[in-house]
């Protein structure tokens, strides 16, 4: 039973070996569709094609590939890049009678920039060559020390045919070793090409990764956040209901516009996510490589490159300009690695595990290429301890989600589970799954829909107990410890301020229970001691010589010792603070509120006056003790007379 598997093949190689020549001879397809491109020979945009190759081993497989034909010429480089972001394979050409050029050089530098792992040479015009076995060592040689090294170098005519079936085999033997294209659920569709068709609207085209679309899919135009709905899909020319990774997709979006000078829309270089991929963001943190080769007559692969200098970073099919930061030192010289973070002159959406590749601001060299660390990063404490170690641990182990997962614990100790999905190069599923044994291990702890640390968390709960055991321990006749001197307290250690209430949540789990603003340890009664406890038995004295003609506040606190027992006495019941100057006892208050409605239901209303009178009090008192009734709902004001509430 045969099984059919999508990859995408780049060309590469430098101008005039032969590229396009070469796809035409595999395919039966003119990649150079311009006209432009077809009087000078030369390749100036992308070019496109299909190729069906069969396996015929114990299961057969189809393999049904797109062939993206990239620019050779210096001047095209940048197209070059555009086309190459997403090949699985890619297909060096080095002319047998022309041998190991520069551009061939500076596109050896991108694929190995770009991560690329299976190749094949092609020695295209080996009819060409006086001596074929000198022509086939000596691209050998240049390729010693590469990641080409080993690839198999393959001699070929487009003109004769000679070798081309060869050439079949070998990329078909690359192929079967290669993994599926990564589906992990998050669409990405770099756009190389936006048209219009009269009566169908906006066409994109370009090579699907990451997950796959179906009919009536939405989708984000990043970096601007338009959105759109897939109309119909393509590949290869034919309809389908679904386009899977590792697809040359076309897609119809007729609410999309293709972009001009005076509107917003679509063109190549921008990026097409799933709905809920994410904003974009203008810093990332990144892991830069320079080869130590240098590519002839681009000086600036022979240079150091200064922190804080221009550059130009190429992702997917687009690029934008960006100042570079080095975290670990002031410069990189060539065949250094170094950690560094780009700051984008406009937003794009990356993820994390994408690479990158770095040319001058000129765009006359190709200065290095990055794996993507950070794909939303700050630039505050660029070259703090944490951030370092960060992001050491993930340029070790890029591909490694369980290191993925646990440095961002460790650095920012509590993390958006939900937010960092949207960055990663892994399902919901796979994460979900390694979240659960980070869980299940102790490494980890859910903290609402955050995901902790857990010596973090347990550590800010301990030190949040301790605090309220602590006021206890020191102020033995205060109910409690205040929220908001709890908040001040802990709120450092809480890289999300809206999570105070989860840590107050947590509390209960150690005995620590809040009752109103106040926050103490549940077996707590408070006490007082000796100095206190004699403020508070003169104060109530004070209170019940003349109950319902008290002394001031300033006269009954006026100390620090009698100002905690006036503070114990109102929050232990024993008496009640009609106003900010008057506190009387609550047996007194009780007593008064019962008189008051007693007088009322006799008479059916009385004025303040009325009342005064019958206690035999002063207006200092009476005003607030019946303010106070009316709010809890014991009397009812209508004009200057109140009457009981039944």
């Amino acid at each position: 039973m045969s099984s059919e598997r999508h990859y995408i093949i780049g060309t590469a190689g430098h101008i005039d070996h032969g590229k396009s020549s070469l796809v035409r001879a595999l395919t039966g397809t003119d990649p150079d569709r311009l006209p432009e491109e077809q009087r000078r020979g030369v390749t100036i945009e992308l070019g496109f094609a299909h190729l069906t190759l069969t396996d015929d081993s114990e299961e057969e497989t189809v393999f049904e590939l797109g062939i993206v034909d990239v620019p050779g010429h210096a001047d095209f480089v940048n197209n070059m890049v555009a086309g190459v972001g997403g090949m699985d394979v890619a297909l060096f050409v080095v002319a047998a009678d022309d041998g190991w050029m520069p551009q061939s050089e500076e596109h050896l530098h991108i694929l190995t920039f770009l991560g690329v792992q299976r190749c094949v040479v092609a020695l295209t015009k080996s009819d060409l060559a006086e001596d074929l076995d000198f022509s086939i060592e000596f691209v050998r040689d240049s390729l010693r020390d590469t990641i080409l090294e080993n690839a198999p170098i393959v001699p070929v005519s487009s003109v004769t045919g000679e070798g081309i079936e060869q050439l079949r085999t070998a990329l078909c033997s690359q192929l079967v070793s290669a993994p599926p294209v990564a589906d992990f659920g998050k669409p990405l569709l770099p756009v190389d090409r936006a048209f219009s068709v009269k009566g169908i609207g906006t066409v994109v085209t370009g090579t699907l990764s990451g997950g796959p679309l179906g009919m009536g899919d939405g989708l984000t135009l990043q970096p601007d956040g338009l959105a759109a709905h897939v109309r119909a899909i393509q590949n290869h020319s034919q309809s389908v209901e679904t386009a899977h990774p590792g697809m040359r997709t076309a897609l119809n979006l007729p609410e999309l516009q293709v972009s001009t000078r005076d509107r917003s829309g679509v063109r190549r270089g921008t990026l097409l996510t799933g709905v809920h991929a994410g904003p974009p963001a203008d810093t990332i943190n990144i892991s830069m490589q320079r080869l130590s080769r240098e590519i002839p007559g681009q000086l600036a692969t022979r240079r150091d490159l200064p922190s804080g200098r221009r550059v130009r970073v190429h992702h997917g099919s687009g690029s934008t300009g960006a100042r570079i930061y080095f975290i670990e030192g002031r410069s990189i010289s060539p065949g250094q690695t170094m950690l560094a973070q780009l700051r984008l002159d406009e937003p794009r959406f990356m993820m994390v595990g994408d690479h990158v590749v770095l040319r001058d601001c000129s765009g006359e060299a190709t200065v290095g290429g990055a794996l993507v660390l950070d794909a939303d990063a700050s630039r505050r404490r660029l070259r703090n301890e944490e951030q370092v170690c960060f992001l050491r641990q993930r340029a070790e182990a890029p591909g490694n989600l369980s290191v993925l997962l646990t440095s961002a614990l460790e650095r920012d100790s509590l993390v958006d589970l939900a937010e960092l999905k949207l960055r990663l190069r892994f399902s919901d599923g796979e994460i979900d799954e390694v979240v659960e044994e980070l869980l299940t291990g102790g490494v980890a702890c859910e903290v609402g829909s955050h995901l902790a640390a857990a010596s973090w968390w347990e550590g800010l709960l301990t030190r949040a107990s301790s605090l309220v055991g602590a006021f206890h321990r020191k102020n033995a006749d205060l109910p409690g410890l205040h929220l908001e001197d709890l908040r001040q307290s802990v709120l450092d250690g809480l890289p999300h301020p809206g999570l105070f209430d989860l840590v107050v949540q947590h509390l209960g789990e150690r005995g620590i229970i809040q009752r109103g603003t106040i926050l103490a340890e549940e077996a707590f009664t408070p006490a007082l001691s000796d100095d206190i406890r004699a403020a508070a038995e003169k104060i109530e004295q004070a209170l019940r010589r003349e109950p319902l003609s008290p002394p001031g506040r300033a006269e009954l606190a006026t100390g620090s010792s009698s100002q905690r027992a006036l503070s114990f006495l109102i929050r232990s019941g024993t008496a009640t603070e009609l106003s900010n100057k008057v506190i009387i006892l609550t047996e007194t208050y009780d007593q008064a509120c019962e008189q008051i409605l007693g007088f009322l239901q006799s008479q059916g209303q009385a004025t303040a006056s009325d009342l005064r009178q019958h206690l035999d009090t002063s207006r200092r008192v009476i005003m607030p003790l019946l303010e106070r009734m009316d709010t809890e709902g014991k009397t009812r004001r209508s004009g200057d007379y109140r009457t009981a509430v039944s």
